[in-house]
Order: structure tokens, then sequence, then C-alpha cells
């Protein structure tokens, strides 16, 4: 108990509430030193201001998994723009810009830079019928119509976020109106992985 109420007087221990995929600054040499401890230096005047230059001994700690290297092949491409087709998640969408760059490719007129979101989707009805439903077809309709602008120049950053958004709302609107196996959700389906 004693040690606790020295450490919440000498500000070594704090509470924040950090949030979730944050880096975060640690102070380790808090603990290296006898100056934590409360022990001033000759002649110091013994203020508890710290100054913002003083990163001697932090070190970032990254609080979400870890990185992942991606290959810079054509595969991979094809695998994280599919990803991104399937999920909508835009780290994917990220990944392949970044491999086509470093592949040599002009983001705008990369061929593998291509948004397939409304074939997936196309295909994902269990009953063709389903498919033809007025509800259906205006919601591929505004998909396919966001998609083609961002496919035509990919580069453009309002086309893709009109698209993503766009995309996310068509994607909450098929899975509230068909959750009985009407739709199969292409994002709960990961091409890599054999089951």
């Amino acid at each position: 108990m004693k040690s606790i109420v020295l450490a919440a007087l000498l500000g070594v221990a704090s509470c924040v509430s950090i949030p979730d995929n944050q880096l975060v600054r640690i102070n380790t040499s808090a603990f290296a030193d006898s100056k934590a401890l409360g022990e001033p230096e000759e002649g110091s005047d013994d203020d508890d201001e710290e100054s913002d230059d003083d990163s001697e001994g932090d070190e970032l700690v990254q609080l979400n998994d870890p990185c992942v290297y991606l290959d810079e092949t054509q595969d991979e491409l094809d695998y994280q723009v599919d990803m991104f087709s399937r999920t909508l998640d835009a780290r994917h969408w990220k990944n392949a810009q970044n491999i086509a760059k470093a592949m040599g490719k002009n983001g705008s007129s990369a061929a593998g830079l291509k948004i397939h979101t409304w074939e997936l989707y196309d295909t994902a009805f269990s009953f063709p019928r389903v498919r033809r439903y007025g509800f259906t077809n205006d919601n591929m309709d505004m998909l396919e119509h966001f998609q083609d602008n961002v496919n035509l120049n990919s580069s453009n950053e309002v086309n893709f976020q009109n698209f993503l958004r766009t995309a996310q709302q068509v994607h909450s609107n098929l899975l509230e109106k068909f959750h009985n196996g009407e739709f199969s959700d292409p994002a709960l389906f990961d091409p890599k992985k054999k089951d």
C-alpha cells in the first residue's frame, strides 16, 4: 500500500484510457535513475515540471497486432484488392496502392487496382429471384455506379470515399434485409484460407 501511494505521489503511476490501435509513449527512465525516486539533484530546484524535449528512455509501444510485411508481387496485389472488395476495409486498399507503387505501377492506370465488389455481391445471392427484387436492384445499381467511378480513377480520394461510404451502406442494407441465407456475405470468405 505504501509503494502505491509513493508511486502515485511521484507521478510514476497514472490512470489514462488509451484508445485501441494507438502508440503509447512509456517513460522507462523513471525506473532507471534515482531522480524518479524523489532524490533531487544538488543545486537544482525540485519542481515537478517535465521537459518535452527529454525523451531519453521513452519507448513507443504498439498496442495492436504486429506489422505484417507484404510481398511486392502481382499475386499479393490481387489478393489485397480482392480482400478490399470483400471486406471494404480501407487498409487492404492502402496495401494494394503501396504494392502497386512499389512494383512501379501508377495507381490510376494499374490494371490490378480494379475493385470488384459489385461482381462479388451479384453472385452472392442464393436464389436468382432475390437478385431481381426492386430493393436489391436499387442497391446494386447504386453500388455499381460508385464502383465504376472509383475504377475509372482509383487515385481520386473523393471517388474512393464516396464508393466506400455507399458500399458499406449497401452491405448493411443487404445484411439487414436478407439474413436467412438469401445473401452469402463475401466478407466472410478469405480465398487464401482453405477449409
